[in-house]
């Protein structure tokens, strides 16, 4: 069932409004179990349990959000068992996909007609089948990270930071600044991070400032638009501190329900969403549960959740379902 789920990921976001990636998810969930011999991480069991208990499902789909993130979070609790010939297919997977992002790049850069669609409309930005310049970006530094890793000849890493690159996502470049500084630290070796700096600021003018706000790095916009977006965020939990609002029902509290918009069922954050969903109580065991994974996995999948850490500051990396997959699949 791992295969076909990786062969799903390939197409993003592409099969929306059928939840055709979730489907898989759910039966891999199912077959997972098989390998149940002891929890593994008992803080995101309890974290799952708690926003059930707490959770106020004022629909059908805030239950089936809820569900999916459950699906995702019990590979951390009970880790599957892939095989190499399994991680080396979705690696393959991840690189057709990267390929498929150059080709949408340069032969079919706009779309900011999909804002008919309730996508946020992006021009000449790279966004691949996840139709997310800022999520692709992550998914591209999490496979230069794997990669880099692995101990693969520099050339190899070019594609993957370049595609990344065209993402044009700050937050994707501020993780793969921060996540190869984390390499240099564990590998000690300063080079490591200074060569990483040295790229980055390369690339910052490098990148060619196309047409539309998009392109520019320096766009101001969304930075104003965050802050307040923050602020809002903030503002509820401290009218629900404890027990917060209940998981993903955020549209419904901000009185958004006929908001179709993809973005509008959480804050620009991960932690922040979490905070405001569950209160203190669920985030306190949602952090335990990533800081129990943290310690006890390797220098990669450390890395790997370095680089989404920081990502999800600006974006809702964290509860992404194709970046927690990424994270179990290799």
């Amino acid at each position: 069932m791992e295969y076909v789920a990786a062969i799903i990921f390939f197409f993003g976001k592409l099969f929306h409004p059928w939840p055709v990636f979730e489907i898989a998810l759910g039966l891999l969930t199912l077959l997972n179990l098989r390998n149940f011999k002891k929890i593994n991480n008992p803080y995101f069991l309890i974290f799952i349990i708690y926003t059930l208990i707490t959770g106020r499902f004022y629909n059908y789909s805030s239950f089936l959000y809820w569900l999916r993130l459950t699906c995702l979070l019990s590979f951390f609790v009970i880790p599957p068992v892939f095989s190499q010939k399994y991680k080396h297919f979705f690696l393959l997977i991840v690189s057709a996909n990267l390929i498929f992002g150059l080709i949408q790049y340069f032969i079919w850069p706009n779309f900011t007609y999909f804002n008919a669609l309730n996508w946020d409309p992006h021009l000449f930005r790279l966004i691949s089948t996840f139709l997310d310049p800022t999520f692709t970006g992550l998914l591209y530094l999490m496979f230069l990270i794997v990669l880099f890793c692995h101990k693969l000849p520099f050339y190899y890493l070019i594609l993957p930071y370049v595609t990344m690159s065209l993402t044009y996502s700050r937050s994707s470049l501020l993780a793969f600044l921060a996540s190869f500084a984390y390499l240099a630290k564990k590998l000690n070796k300063p080079k490591i991070f200074y060569i990483s700096s040295l790229l980055l600021l390369i690339t910052l003018v490098a990148l060619p400032r196309r047409e539309g706000e998009g392109t520019k790095l320096e766009r101001l916009s969304s930075v104003r638009a965050k802050i307040e977006n923050y602020q809002e965020g903030i503002t509820l939990f401290k009218q629900h501190p404890i027990l917060g609002v209940g998981y993903n029902n955020l549209k419904h509290v901000r009185n958004l329900d006929n908001n179709l918009s993809h973005s509008s069922s959480g804050f620009d954050g991960s932690l922040l969403t979490i905070l405001t969903t569950t209160g203190l109580i669920g985030f306190s065991f949602f952090i335990l549960g990533w800081y129990h994974y943290f310690r006890q996995t390797d220098l990669l999948h450390q890395t790997l959740l370095a680089a989404i850490f920081i990502h999800s500051l600006f974006s809702n990396s964290l509860l992404y379902p194709f970046v927690l997959f990424f994270l179990i699949s290799v």
